[in-house]
This record gives C-alpha cells, structure tokens and sequence, in this order.
C-alpha cells in the first residue's frame, strides 16, 4: 500500500496542515501552521489581558461596595465615633439674616444608646434636600442648631446644652442633654415635667446680632475616614516609611533630662549639673564612643562670672565628666548611636 504524500490522520484546531515524516512539506502549509499558532496566542494574551482587566474592575467594584455598604454601616456600633458629621458634600450650613440652612447630603451620626458590650450604638441620617428655619423670636445670643433624624432643626441657646452623666438641674424647655455614659441626647418637656429621648445632633454653633440677626455660623466639620481610593496612597506610604525614614520608638522626659530613641538605633539625650568643678554626668542610654557632647551654662547661673564649661578626661559608653566653676545651671547633651541598636 502506498502512502499518500500528506496523511491528515491527526486532528487540532490549532494546525491546519499535518505531515508524515520522510514526506517533503510545502512552505506554504508550514508557515501556515506557524500563523495559525502566532495568532492562537496572541489571541490567547489576548483574552488574558482581558480576563486581567475584568478581574481588576470586578475587584474594584466590590471594594467600593464594602467600602460604601459595610465600612460605613460599622460606624453605627463603635467605640469611638458619634454626634459626627460624616459626609458633606455641599458643605454643612449657609445662613442668610434670621435664616439658617442645612445643605442637601449632610450625613450625620446620632447617638442611640449602647449595646450589651458597652458599645456606642448610633443612627446614621442623611438630608436629601435642603433644610431651612428662620428664627423670629430669639433672645440668646449664643446658640447651637439641632438636626436630628426626621430632618427637623432646633435652635437652642448655649446655656440650655449639658454633656455631662448627672441630670442637668436647669428644668426649662429645650434643655438639651448628652448623657456621656448612657450616648443618648435628652431634652426637658416643663408641661409634662421629664426628659424625653431624642435623636438630634448640634452640627452648628450660630452668634447672632443684637437685631436678632446673624453675625456667625461655625459648623461642625466632617469627620475624615479612610476611603477605597486612599489604600493606593496607604500602601505607597507604608512602603516608604520603614525603609527611608527614621521615626522615634521610645521617648522619656523628666524635668531637664530627657532621652529620645530613635529605630535606626540613634540617640538623643541630654541633663543636668549643679555641681560647682568636677561633675559627672551619667547616660540614660549607652552610647558608642564617639559621639557628640553639647555644654552650655543657664543663664541666670550663679557665679561670680562668666565661665566656661569643659571636659574633664575621656567620655566613656556611659557617662562624661565636666568641670565648671559655675555653682548651678550647667547642661550637657550627647547624640549618636546607641551601644547596642540592634536591641530594638
């Protein structure tokens, strides 16, 4: 049986053209089998880049929806935060004569008890317009606006506001108290003699004319969070700061002695002498010889006259002797490497 010249006995999408050994093979057919295989894995870089970017985006995607559905949402059972303004995107308030007006989108974070571990529970209320209140018949100058979470606004004078855990003994209406340890405002009803809860944040302290106008708004700033956008920066930085900068890891500081340690094992100290001629001065923190010393006399040191400072012998690892006929008054500081830096 003879052979035919090309036998297409195997079969892959991605050779157009088989051969038998000991068969001569067209250029043509070769080199088509070389760009079907050229263009199978460009595709397939292709299709990975793709897949790269799809991954990256959904990625991205859902660290926003952490960030915006969960980061947020913590915030109303922390330890740390509340009676915050958490967003304004339009700023806080504008005021205008009598006229006091909240910007659509203030996000503001209201006390609401605290559960079973002592945790701050917290409401969270956003404006989704603008909120005014105009205010005709105000005798106080100094007062605070309320918002609480059905958007309405109250202006409450200063004196009438309490942060404290015993009950405010001014029971006038409008009082205005921030229970620190139960995180609960309370207000005083006079015609129904009792406080009663409500869910209402100050967000501005307003200073008003002797015309019963306004002269000031001071509004409360938004708190800053960390946002998905910032973990790029946040990682940059974290990057940075052990491998080129050296920062402080123990610091002490008692009258005039002090010492600071820094991570790269540099050290700065400094003391003091009140001994009239030889005086010694002993390190907090051994030093690697050589380092260097700093003396000076106080003013106002008692002396009959201006006199210098010196040493006296070679400074050790763990102290220096200096000499001064001065009675008080005289400071030395050393600064170099520690005797042992790796004990960090």
């Amino acid at each position: 049986m003879i052979l035919p010249e090309r036998l297409n006995y195997m079969t892959n999408p991605l050779i157009p053209n088989t051969f038998v050994p000991g068969t001569k093979a067209k250029a043509q057919e070769v080199n088509a089998n070389f760009i079907a295989l050229a263009e199978e894995i460009q595709g397939t870089q292709s299709n990975t880049k793709e897949q790269f970017e799809q991954l990256r985006s959904e990625i991205d995607e859902k660290m926003d929806y952490v960030a915006e559905n969960y980061a947020q949402k913590n915030l109303v059972n922390t330890n740390s935060i509340t009676n915050s303004v958490l967003e304004a995107p339009n700023g806080v308030a504008l005021y205008d004569g009598q006229t006091i007006t909240i910007q659509q989108g203030v996000k503001i974070l209201i006390p609401n008890g605290r559960d079973i571990n002592n945790k701050m529970n917290n409401l969270e209320y956003k404006t989704e317009e603008q909120i005014s209140k105009t205010v005709t018949n105000l005798t106080d100058i100094d007062t605070a606006v309320f918002l609480d979470n059905t958007g309405n606004l109250e202006v409450i004078p200063q004196k009438y506001i309490f942060y404290k855990n015993s009950t405010p003994s001014t029971l006038v209406d409008n009082v205005h108290w921030y229970y620190i340890s139960e995180n609960k405002w309370y207000k005083y009803v006079s015609s129904e003699s009792r406080w009663i809860e409500t869910f209402s944040i100050p967000i501005a302290n307003v200073t008003w004319n002797t015309s019963s106008t306004i002269s000031d708004l001071t509004t409360t700033q938004p708190i800053n969070l960390i946002k998905s956008s910032d973990l790029q920066d946040f990682y940059t930085l974290r990057g940075v700061l052990p491998k080129d900068l050296d920062y402080v890891v123990k610091r002490y500081r008692s009258g005039w002695n002090s010492y600071a340690i820094y991570k790269s094992g540099w050290v700065k100290q400094t003391g003091y002498c009140d001994a009239k001629g030889d005086a010694v001065a002993n390190f907090y923190i051994p030093m690697q010889v050589p380092y260097a010393v700093t003396l000076a006399r106080l003013t106002g040191a008692s002396t009959t006259s201006d006199v210098s400072i010196w040493f006296r012998g070679d400074p050790t690892s763990t102290y220096i002797r200096v000499y001064s006929s001065a009675t008080t008054g005289k400071m030395w500081c050393v600064e170099g490497l520690r005797e042992n830096p790796e004990e960090i």
